[in-house]
């Protein structure tokens, strides 16, 4: 049994006033707390990157496992976007872990892998890690896999019994991770990746938010494209990809939401970066330092 969380939550006076509107709103004003943002970014370097490990490495690294190491490394430059709201309270998790969800071959339907300290492991070995549990997945070896059969048994009616039990304390409650099945609930962010062979080009996407409150941030890439832009006075064709980012209002703005995409995005067009044993600490600014700063402007 662990606990993913810290035993205290973030005190009142941390969280921006505006997202305590948004935590503190009742079901009668029909809030929607849900941020999008839409970007993309150019992945020239990003593909080199990855033909220079994958041509020596010992494992295949793909555009996902890099989204997966930025995203961690992000967690860690902005740990206030590392939480999970229980009740009206927001809690900090102890450690930077990143879901992904992948599709199930032999299952036919979506699942969850959890790679726990992302932000400790370099690219190589996150991949190995999730490439060993599709393979285990593939060869229906995962213990989860077995639990999720027989939860596939119960009728309709006990089913949703017991997700209503379970909803309604894990809404309320610091609950514990005990079992395999609830171990997604140890992170707060989730990987899509919609690149698969097939998939259209992406334009637009509004990911939407699990049943629970630990999903406060998810991010998704598309498949890559060629695009024509200008630099340096002349017009080049470079291959972009599309990242989307939807994040809780609860307990991020769009400013924050907006730094937050901008270091993914960055790590991404930079892959070199990604090789760094931890993200830079960010300095944080009070408010009396950005008020002493304004009045120094007049």
């Amino acid at each position: 049994m662990k606990w993913p969380l810290h035993d205290r939550p973030i005190p009142d006076r941390k969280i921006p006033l505006y997202n305590r509107f948004y935590l503190h709103a009742s079901a009668a004003t029909q809030s929607d707390p849900a941020l999008v943002w839409g970007t993309e970014v150019e992945v020239e370097a990003l593909q080199a990157f990855l033909r220079d490990r994958n041509r020596s490495g010992r494992v295949v690294i793909t555009p996902v496992h890099a989204l997966m190491r930025a995203t961690a490394l992000a967690l860690t430059r902005f740990p206030e976007l590392n939480v999970r709201i229980v009740g009206r309270r927001i809690f900090a998790f102890r450690d930077v872990n990143v879901r992904l969800a992948f599709f199930h071959r032999r299952n036919r339907e979506t699942d969850l892998l959890v790679i726990s300290a992302a932000n400790t492991k370099s690219i190589e070995e996150i991949a190995l890690e999730v490439w060993h549990v599709l393979l285990q997945a593939a060869r229906n070896e995962r213990d989860r896999d077995r639990d999720l059969a027989r939860l596939r048994r119960l009728s309709a009616f006990w089913l949703r019994q017991l997700l209503r039990l379970y909803n309604f304390a894990d809404r309320h409650f610091r609950l514990p991770v005990v079992g395999r099945l609830d171990a997604t609930r140890a992170a707060c962010a989730t990987i899509n990746d919609l690149s698969f062979p097939g998939a259209p080009l992406i334009r637009a996407y509004k990911p939407t938010r699990f049943p629970d409150q630990s999903d406060s941030l998810n991010l998704t890439i598309g498949p890559v494209e060629s695009k024509v832009i200008e630099r340096g006075g002349r017009f080049e064709t470079v291959p972009v990809m599309p990242v989307f980012m939807r994040a809780d209002h609860r307990v991020v703005d769009a400013y924050q939401a907006g730094q937050f995409l901008g270091f993914v995005c960055d790590l991404l067009s930079e892959p070199r970066r990604l090789e760094e044993a931890a993200a830079e600490e960010r300095v944080p600014v009070s408010r009396s330092a950005i008020g002493e700063l304004a009045r120094s402007k007049d």
